[in-house]
């Protein structure tokens, strides 16, 4: 039980990114978490992290343990899925409101799949970027950039994103003149603090909207055809061989995802299946992410 636990654990840490943001999203102490990896190290025989004060990367040995650590993860949300489906058909109509960007990104296709599983559940997504009044709307499930200040709300964290600058590949675009592709949760100038990847560095940047496109998959689109630049979701255009990063030296920091609910103690199935697919789409899409990070350092 210690070794699924500390696994877990390891997993977290691997997720967050620091032992500081493990200790809050897991609420344990940092110390805690610290025994449970070096405990885990010493078992194992081998380093599984390189951790310095400001940033931490995976061993080679801690590369293959953490998939082993995901399958585990992935194992267990199925099994809980599966015993519980044998109680009841679960069925129903399930509303749920994200942001253009996430929506097409994260939560449509993970609950496509969701469906294909559970198919007396009727979908009703809601694109849009103001948050929405839960009860108003009759909304069951919201997904948002952020924490909600409403303590009447439950929410779950399910991962984390960065967006990145991209323009269309071997184009000669330059950051400071390039016309700037806006999406639609941007205003007329948008201003950002872009950190060195090494280094201490800050660079702000402002961008004043040349085109706007209130969809993830038209501002790619946008970009490809030369138009100008724009920030996309990393997790989806990583792998576009038409887009590169206009700066790869600077990147904006990650923004935390969260999935939010009415509070209630008896959360309806429909919810939970729902919260399980977007983390489990989030964490393997997070996983192919690294990897090919890590396979294009190599």
């Amino acid at each position: 039980m210690n070794k699924l636990r500390r696994m877990m654990i390891f997993k977290g840490v691997v997720e967050s990114g620091s032992l500081t943001k493990a200790a809050d999203k897991l609420s344990l102490s940092k110390s805690v978490i610290s025994q449970h990896l070096k405990k885990l190290e010493e078992e194992i025989g081998a380093p599984l992290l390189y951790r310095n004060t400001r940033s931490q990367s995976l061993t080679n040995v801690g590369k293959d343990f953490y998939t082993y650590c995901l399958e585990i993860s992935h194992l267990s949300e199925l099994a809980w899925e599966k015993a519980r489906a044998k109680q009841s058909e679960i069925s129903g109509q399930l509303t749920v409101t994200a942001s253009y960007a996430l929506m097409q990104t994260i939560v449509a296709p993970a609950l496509c799949k969701l469906i294909k599983a559970h198919s007396k559940i009727r979908l009703n997504l809601i694109n849009e970027d103001r948050p929405l009044n839960l009860v108003e709307r009759g909304i069951d499930l919201a997904v948002r950039v952020g924490k909600s200040a409403d303590v009447e709300q439950s929410q779950q964290y399910i991962g984390s994103f960065r967006d990145v600058l991209y323009k269309a590949k071997d184009s000669e675009f330059d950051v400071g003149t390039a016309p700037y592709i806006a999406n639609s949760w941007e205003g007329k100038v948008a201003n950002y603090q872009f950190m060195h990847t090494t280094q201490n560095i800050v660079k702000p940047l402002s961008f004043r909207a040349h085109h706007k496109t209130n969809s993830v998959s038209d501002t790619i689109r946008l970009i490809e055809s030369g138009l100008g630049i724009g920030l996309v979701p990393e997790i989806i255009a990583f792998d576009n061989h038409k887009l590169e990063r206009v700066d790869p030296d600077f990147e904006l920091e990650k923004v935390e995802i969260f999935c939010i609910h009415k509070g209630s103690i008896d959360v309806p199935a429909t919810i939970q299946i729902a919260q399980r697919a977007i983390k489990s789409y989030m964490d393997a899409h997070q996983f192919v992410l690294k990897s090919a990070a890590m396979y294009s350092c190599t």
